[in-house]
């Protein structure tokens, strides 16, 4: 593929045409955010999947007469109070993080994608009474309802997931809703309506899959705020207990030893920092990589 000076993309004449999905490699591996995004979550993944073999320790294994002990020796990045390898918790700490913001996500896209394209396309009465739920949902912080929800039904990681998957569906249903309201508009989606095709097969055969890119975008978003609401609430005390390796908790248990022992606070929160980053990077690249708007840029 050669670019003339005016921007154009020109393809030689002994080519066959890009697919697709060639012309979306293409672009992504021109996008800087999203390859080092996309290098850092693969690393996360293969972390939380290969947890068992990467870590040095047993994450519950506590030994009191190494309460504590500074980076270097046996313990690469030390002990917490209760004598266990911060390393390995920190590797094990990977499993929760992702596969809670996972969760978090898979419930908000079940429930928002198809609210999202119903009120879109039936539009009236329907998507004033949708929308107008979503705003009141919204006008509440999302942490706030959380805490309700988790202080009503017990701190555990499923409460925590279900309570932020559910309030995390207004945020996928207003991306959805919005390219909805575009395609529904489409002249192909016009056509498909006049032919006499019932609303099902214009809405998964036409809608659905030009709202894919918007929501895989969103998705790889999502997921860097959920690991941080999870965090945060575990590290209130009212998402994982103890002694499940998870990050949050971990920063919890750091700050009561920040001045004398801070590679404990400090490990967990590096972590946070990585992870939220990756995904932010991924989530940012996606969206310029998805945009036909930054095609020739």
């Amino acid at each position: 593929m050669e670019i003339d000076a005016a921007g154009i993309q020109s393809i030689p004449a002994d080519q066959a045409p890009p697919t697709p999905l060639s012309m979306f490699v293409w672009r992504f591996r021109r996008n800087t955010k999203a390859v080092v995004g996309l290098v850092i979550v693969l690393s996360l993944i293969l972390i939380a999947i290969f947890a068992p073999i990467l870590a040095p320790q047993d994450p519950l294994d506590g030994n009191l007469s190494a309460s504590l002990v500074g980076p270097g020796g046996e313990y690469l990045l030390g002990t917490d109070k209760n004598g266990r390898d911060v390393l390995s918790r920190l590797i094990y700490g990977a499993r929760v993080a992702i596969g809670g913001a996972l969760g978090v996500v898979i419930i908000s896209e079940l429930i928002g994608v198809p609210l999202g394209i119903w009120a879109g396309y039936k539009g009236g009465r329907v998507d004033a009474v949708i929308m107008r739920f979503f705003d009141l949902m919204l006008a509440f912080p999302p942490l706030l309802l959380s805490f309700a929800v988790v202080a009503a039904f017990g701190p555990s990681l499923r409460n925590v997931i279900i309570s932020l998957g559910i309030l995390y569906v207004p945020f996928a249903a207003r991306v959805v809703r919005s390219v909805t309201l575009v395609q529904k508009e489409m002249v192909y989606t016009e056509a498909a309506r006049a032919m006499g095709y019932p609303q099902r097969r214009i809405v998964f055969r036409h809608i659905l899959p030009n709202t894919l890119s918007s929501v895989i975008v969103v998705t790889s978003l999502d997921l860097a705020f959920a690991m941080l609401d999870i965090a945060a609430l575990s590290f209130l005390g009212l998402g994982v207990q103890p002694p499940t390796p998870d990050w949050g908790t971990m920063l919890s248990e750091g700050r009561a030893v920040l001045l004398t022992s801070p590679h404990v606070a400090v490990g967990a929160g590096v972590a946070i920092l990585i992870a939220v980053l990756g995904f932010n990077l991924l989530g940012d690249g996606l969206r310029d990589v998805l945009d036909p708007r930054q095609a020739n840029k």
